[in-house]
């Protein structure tokens, strides 16, 4: 069976599939223009990591890490549960790609399976490790952590893929890729015009508390790129580093913008339950979108990576449009 033909079965939408073949395509045609230097030294936020060699064996302590691996070539030998219905932690993005399971790593990081696998190199671009992890980590294999200006989740998209592109000695394919998407988010929001200017705010309810996503999440991020704007609500509590933040209740309709997103199943009782989301007019005039936690326009839009943004686009397409259109019988898809 070919890529392109594991991709088409796959669970995606045809439109989705076509343009992950693209991806692929471009993976199997970008041509690293000049090999990069080894050893190779990169600076982050725990201080400097040398990586003697091009690596081979790859594996990532990230949340949505196996992604970009994969997107460069090379098949990931870890990867961190996070959420999803699938026993091997992959998307069907990613399991489109994939040629063998990595070994799942917990939120709780096992440092002797990671050792286990025998890494040359070991990404923490999304990790959220402490420097006492760090520590063990560049223990088993140089280990790379986000730069020394950015939060642990602060990396967009584009930012990932070329980091992680730059530590495999392939930062040429990265950037082929990343032009490959780039061109697709660019057309996608030129085919939308309706949608520039209108305001959003991406929350779920978390911990017992309401919390909304600043403007340096990379979920935000993605959909601005789109052409819709952060509520000035979601901006003005914005601050570099910190991609989420608590609210309470009664100030919910202070981020009453014209598309509200939730990350919540759509009969989540604890955000329907909200008495001060009934005097929100997105809510009365059908403007929601819910992300429910198992579908694909969730995982999609959360991995954010080379291989995901195509699903997250086809399938946030039907859902932002039925959330403008204000209908409140409307029924917005799931996937």
């Amino acid at each position: 069976m070919t890529l392109v033909h594991k991709i088409q079965r796959s669970e995606m939408t045809p439109r989705a599939a076509a343009w992950l073949a693209a991806v692929c395509g471009a993976m199997l045609t970008a041509a690293v223009a000049q090999a990069q230097d080894f050893p190779l030294t990169v600076e982050h936020k725990f201080g400097t990591t040398i990586i003697p060699a091009a690596p081979e064996r790859v594996a990532t302590v990230d949340y949505a890490g196996a992604d970009n691996i994969l997107a460069l070539g090379f098949q990931p030998l870890t990867v961190r549960a996070w959420f999803g219905p699938y026993d091997n932690a992959l998307w069907p993005w990613a399991q489109a790609v994939a040629t063998e399971d990595p070994v799942v790593i917990g939120a709780q990081l096992d440092f002797e399976a990671i050792a286990a696998t025998d890494p040359d190199v070991i990404l923490a671009l999304r990790s959220g490790i402490t420097a006492a992890e760090f520590a063990r980590l560049s223990a088993i294999a140089p280990t790379i952590a986000v730069p020394p200006d950015k939060g642990d989740y602060d990396l967009l998209w584009h930012e990932q893929a070329a980091l992680a592109g730059h530590a495999l000695g392939r930062a040429d394919m990265a950037a082929a890729l990343i032009d490959v998407i780039t061109a697709q988010v660019t057309d996608f929001a030129e085919a939308h015009p309706d949608w520039r200017g209108k305001s959003f705010a991406m929350m779920t309810y978390w911990d017992g508390s309401v919390g909304v996503y600043t403007a340096t999440d990379s979920s935000v991020a993605f959909i601005t790129a789109l052409g819709l704007v952060p509520h000035p609500k979601v901006t003005e509590l914005s601050t570099p580093g910190q991609f989420y933040v608590p609210i309470s209740e009664e100030t919910l309709p202070e981020f009453d913008a014209d598309i509200i997103f939730w990350f919540a199943d759509p009969d989540n009782a604890d955000v329907l339950g909200l008495a001060a989301r009934s005097v929100m007019r997105a809510p009365a005039e059908g403007r929601e979108v819910f992300l429910a936690l198992d579908k694909v326009a969730n995982g999609a839009l959360s991995h954010g990576s080379l291989l995901s943004i195509p699903a997250a686009l086809s399938n946030l397409e039907p859902m932002i449009d039925a959330a403008l259109e204000g209908d409140p019988a409307a029924l917005v898809p799931l996937d």
